[in-house]
């Protein structure tokens, strides 16, 4: 990974037997951290992570790449959790010293460029986080060539970003062009980290791109391959399985199959419940799906009770601001309209 990578060349440059014990240790947390991480144990991951930082902070001094590298990470997990206040001073804190540090168009600062965008997507701040997506991406392109899985990661977040703003005319060549970076990352033994999770958010974007054009039956194999690939290579109740699941139930829900995409949404429903997403947004998002098909049903008291939960999330997560919580609330206002003429 990127950041371990810029952390073994700032220890090279380390001296003295006891500075290289804390580095080894300082290491082995942020390992630890890491692989958490890509367990999707966010909340487990961030105990090594704040020992990391803590580490680092009293060893290296406030200003060092290493803890840069340490208040990513943390704040990481911290987004991954819905706790979007107090990544954010994080993210803020690493990319000002890896600016300062390591130079305003170094990979590390496109990776702290990158992560605060993510962070700014999700809480709807769509022009500041567009701003930065664009910089980390012209810096990885420079740095590490257009084929590299860290401009796949960006592209994939500039292709969400236009999603979430029903731009998918902009999303759609980012997708495609995403998709085969991870498609060629897949082959290798063993793949980066975070291919998993990319590749799946490529082929869920592609997907709903083919849906927008009409073409449902691409869409429902692509879907059907990011179940697989994450099945094969995780806990097939793992929280990233519930966002494929989510997007091919909503194919279904398109396709007047509602028993089919009830099953489905049912399904990850139960696995974020069984994780640290169940007060996230993405629980509100699938919470949302199936009250839809409820109300497509016509059984408005069950759809009501599914959207005031999801409007509860978003509210306390995203804040009254927030556009999903327009949409949540408007879609609540129905489901109670439509009962009370019943």
């Amino acid at each position: 990974m990127k950041i371990l990578r810029a952390v073994l060349a700032s220890l090279a440059l380390l001296s003295g037997a006891p500075a290289s014990a804390q580095s080894d240790t300082w290491k082995a947390l942020m390992q630890e951290a890491t692989s958490l991480f890509f367990q999707g144990k966010f909340e487990e991951g961030a105990v090594p992570a704040r020992k990391a930082l803590e580490l680092a902070e009293r060893e290296r001094g406030p200003q060092h790449p290493m803890v840069a590298a340490s208040l990513n990470r943390l704040a990481e997990l911290y987004r991954l959790q819905g706790q979007y206040a107090a990544a954010e001073p994080l993210y803020r804190r690493s990319l000002a010293i890896r600016e300062a540090a390591r130079g305003p168009n170094s990979g590390e600062t496109a990776q702290s460029l990158n992560n605060l965008a993510q962070l700014q997507s999700m809480q709807g701040q769509y022009a500041a986080a567009e701003t930065l997506f664009k910089r980390a991406l012209a810096i990885r392109e420079r740095t590490s060539g257009d084929e590299h899985p860290d401009v796949g990661v960006t592209l994939n977040g500039l292709a969400e970003l236009y999603r979430e703003q029903g731009r998918l005319a902009e999303a759609e060549p980012l997708y495609r062009r995403s998709l085969p970076i991870w498609e060629k990352a897949l082959r290798q033994s063993p793949p980066p980290p975070g291919t998993i999770n990319q590749i799946a958010f490529a082929l869920n974007g592609v997907a709903l791109v083919e849906i927008r054009q009409g073409r449902t039956e691409e869409a429902e194999t692509l879907y059907k391959r990011a179940i697989a690939i994450i099945d094969d290579s995780r806990d097939r109740d793992h929280p990233l399985m519930s966002r494929s699941l989510q997007g091919l139930a909503a194919l279904y829900v398109r396709e007047g199959e509602l028993d089919r995409a009830e099953i489905l949404y049912k399904r990850a429903v139960a696995i974020l419940e069984d994780s640290l997403d169940r007060d996230h947004p993405r629980m509100a998002a699938v919470l949302q799906g199936l009250a839809g098909v409820y109300a497509a049903r016509g059984q408005n008291l069950a759809a009501e009770a599914l959207l005031k939960r999801a409007l509860d999330i978003r509210v306390k997560v995203l804040g009254e601001g927030h556009p999903d919580v327009a949409v949540t609330r408007d879609l609540l206002a129905k489901a109670r309209s439509a009962k009370q003429e019943k």
